[in-house]
């Protein structure tokens, strides 16, 4: 155990079933949270209010104008992309730092970044990134924390 401040481990399947249960307010929680840890942990890095307002205000604002006030035009709408290209921009650099922690720590790194960009695979790359950094918590913390949501779905699990 070191002396820098540690995360909470949290499982795959509690984020998953939390995030579906509140319409994906955990899940903006989530978010939130693991930035602010890591920043913690590290001493460095994004906190988890700039990595989600301006995704937050990217999406909202726009659409929100677009409907409510006629004098705006329909393609200001189209705005809300802003948000949406900085949610991959923070998700780019979650994935980076949870790699690092693994290089860090002397193991193989367990995300492979580029596939944020690929349809299908950015959802695999995110659910191994809860897993992997719920498993990296847990071991700083001497502990084990089962997700056999995880487990047994080897491709969300398997760092070989």
């Amino acid at each position: 155990m070191t002396g820098k401040l540690l995360g909470q481990p949290r499982p795959l399947w509690r984020v998953i079933l939390l995030s579906v249960a509140t319409l994906m307010l955990y899940y903006g929680w989530y978010k939130w949270i693991i930035q602010e840890e890591l920043r913690r942990y590290n001493g460095y890095g994004w906190s988890g209010t700039l990595c989600l307002v301006p995704f937050i205000l990217g999406v909202i604002v726009p659409q929100a104008l677009r409907i409510f006030d006629p004098d705006v035009p329909g393609w200001f709408g189209w705005f809300s992309l802003l948000g949406v290209v900085w949610i991959y921009i923070v998700q780019f650099r979650l994935y980076r730092t949870v790699n690092e922690l693994y290089r860090q720590a002397g193991t193989k790194e367990p995300l492979v970044v580029w596939w944020l960009f690929v349809p299908g695979l950015n959802l695999i790359v995110g659910l191994r990134q809860i897993h992997f950094l719920s498993q990296f918590w847990a071991k700083k913390q001497g502990t084990i924390v089962n997700d056999a949501l995880a487990e047994r779905i080897p491709f969300l699990s398997a760092n070989a």
